[in-house]
């Protein structure tokens, strides 16, 4: 569970792991109202003390995100009622939500061996509906928690009665307290399409053009050039920039990090001019996140340990080896 504070450069509660449900509802009742809630998309079969095991993590599911940003709510609308009607129609199992500023649903499906299984089924899917977000399956994703109040916008995230065939209206004029059912439609499980190992496949992704004066991997290119891209995408882009920068070591002089630093923040103002691309992006809390990394000597994220089980990789690139 994460509380956050929609407030400008407001102080952020570290993540908590629950282990019953009367921890979950006390956690919801002191936070809810006060900061935005969430919680991970995924299940984990296995935790630490204060984290989950993130190769535990169990892929049965998929969430979805419709939102509009600058465009009609409507457009969003749309969509989610488009891609319920599929569900409904093919009785897989789905629970759909407003979210306060757009549409959640998640799918669910039969255990998959590979997040990728998963990754091309969203793909697919994406292609007809242009309001689906676009950053894709991630297993350290969070999702609002029903009920709760979007902070920003003043509106709760409500589960949607979607067999009533409600209007935008109808959907909005509940957004103003909870709706204490849960709807749970369908009972088919999806079957994600199979997927080869990336260490057989034979086909390399091509390395993008930078957007600024950096080489970027086509994974943290895929995530970062997006409208929301999520915080681990930033944290990551953050990590390989600044292994570039130090050829690799963690200790560096005081005067070096601040020139990395530097550098770093004009690659991240390069990305956040492109049109259409990290629609949230605030300079100086940005500024804080990466002085802080770099400072640490936090190191790039490994293919094999990091960026593929947590959903990132788009393909086979240069940078994939076995041994890593």
């Amino acid at each position: 569970m994460w509380a956050g504070s929609h407030l400008r450069n407001a102080p952020q509660m570290k993540r908590k792991i629950v282990k019953s449900k009367q921890e979950y509802l006390d956690w919801v009742n002191a936070y809810n109202g006060r900061m935005n809630c969430y919680t991970t998309v995924y299940d984990f079969e296995v935790f630490g003390e204060n984290t989950k095991i993130d190769n535990s993590v169990i892929l049965d599911r998929m969430f979805l995100d419709f939102d509009a940003h600058d465009e009609p709510l409507v457009n969003a609308y749309y969509d989610f009622v488009g891609v319920c009607t599929k569900y409904l129609e093919e009785n897989i199992k789905f629970r759909p939500y407003f979210s306060g500023q757009g549409f959640h649903i998640i799918v669910y499906g039969e255990v998959a061996d590979d997040i990728r299984s998963i990754q091309r089924y969203y793909s697919k899917l994406a292609t007809d509906y242009d309001t689906l977000d676009r950053t894709g399956i991630q297993t350290n994703r969070l999702r609002r928690v029903p009920n709760t109040e979007n902070m920003k916008v003043g509106r709760f995230c409500i589960p949607v009665n979607i067999e009533s065939e409600p209007s935008l209206d109808d959907i909005l004029s509940l957004t103003d307290g909870i709706v204490a059912e849960d709807f749970v439609y369908g009972s088919n499980l999806v079957r994600w399409p199979e997927v080869e190992p990336i260490s057989m496949s034979s086909v390399e992704i091509d390395v993008p053009d930078s957007i600024g004066r950096l080489p970027i991997l086509p994974c943290l290119h895929n995530a970062i050039t997006v409208e929301n891209p999520s915080h681990y995408a930033r944290v990551y882009l953050t990590q390989w920039y600044r292994d570039l920068l130090s050829i690799g070591q963690r200790e560096i002089s005081l005067e070096a990090q601040n020139q990395i630093i530097a550098k770093i923040m004009e690659e991240f103002r390069e990305i956040a001019n492109v049109d259409g691309v990290w629609l949230d992006w605030d300079e100086s809390k940005t500024r804080g996140h990466v002085e802080y990394i770099v400072s640490r000597g936090y190191n790039a994220p490994g293919c094999r340990s990091v960026l593929i089980p947590q959903g990132y990789c788009i393909g086979k690139c240069w940078r994939y080896n076995d041994e890593d």
